[in-house]
């Protein structure tokens, strides 16, 4: 029974390498996606974080596995520090992104501000060894960085507000 339980936490892969920073951005992101709600209702927030965990994590599945580009952790292993990455943090950030971006009049500069964050987290995630680039570098992530706090999610927020469910 011990090895058994054993395997099971071996292939949760709770400890590859950097993954500290993964687990420090989802305690700080998941109670402020939360606590930000100001301005989603609870149907925008589960639609918003819905759709971009899921978009984020088909980015994941094109871009880590189908092109290989990039690693994380254990390339092998579809780890706990994975699901947060590649899910939960997305979509909270997109949370959070939209909750500023009702609220402000310089959507643009809200825009400007999570698109370098978004960088310079990868580029953290790169310098602390959980991603591995495999022929993938930052500035590729700028154009999707931009489609997604430009253009999808005030489309998206717009789309939903605009048609009640």
């Amino acid at each position: 029974m011990s090895h058994y339980w054993n395997e099971i936490i071996k292939r949760l892969d709770l400890t590859p390498e950097g993954a500290w920073m993964v687990y420090l951005a989802g305690v700080i992101l998941i109670p402020l996606s939360l606590l930000l709600k100001k301005h989603l209702s609870w149907k925008e927030w589960y639609t918003t974080f819905g759709v971009v965990g899921f978009l984020a994590w088909l980015g994941n599945i094109v871009f880590f596995f189908q092109l290989d580009l990039l690693d994380s952790g254990k390339p092998s292993i579809g780890s706990i520090p994975d699901t947060i990455m590649f899910a939960i943090a997305p979509a909270c950030i997109s949370v959070i992104y939209c909750n500023y971006y009702i609220s402000v009049k310089s959507k643009w500069i809200v825009a400007i501000i999570f698109t370098i964050v978004a960088l310079i987290t990868e580029y953290l995630l790169v310098n602390v060894g959980f991603l591995k680039q495999k022929g993938w570098e930052i500035w590729y992530s700028a154009p999707f960085y931009v489609i997604m706090f430009f253009l999808f999610l005030p489309w998206h927020i717009k789309f939903i507000k605009d048609h009640k469910y």
